[in-house]
């Protein structure tokens, strides 16, 4: 799902499942490969646990960009439906890393956490 300046308002602030966010740059390398992540396994995966998972392109969405102070890709964070942010980090962290953070936002532990023993 892409998150825009248009539609921030229906997914998140009145949104009722967390929300990971990936802020991405379609010139950056490292932002690939988490969209190839995202788009291939990790959708799925959160979908199947009750969490959203939205891409933001922050040339076309600088609003956004800017309200979350977005000053370098991939960044990604989660966003509770109380709007408290959580697990912001800056860079490509790795696939177990991605799965984890999805696994805790749903607070049910999942194969990939089982299999990695977070």
């Amino acid at each position: 799902m892409e998150l825009t300046d248009a539609n921030y308002e229906s997914i998140i602030k009145n949104g009722e499942k967390p929300v990971f966010v990936d802020f991405y740059s379609p010139t950056c390398g490292p932002c690939q490969m988490l969209k190839r992540l995202i788009d291939e396994r990790l959708e799925k995966y959160a979908e199947e646990k009750g969490v959203i998972v939205a891409t933001c392109d922050v040339s076309r969405n600088p609003r956004l960009a800017s309200a979350f102070n977005i000053r370098s890709v991939p960044f990604t964070l989660a966003v509770m439906p109380n709007e408290q942010l959580k697990f912001p980090e800056l860079g490509f962290m790795g696939d177990e890393y991605y799965f984890n953070v999805i696994d805790k936002l749903s607070g049910k532990k999942g194969f990939f956490a089982r299999l990695f023993g977070l």
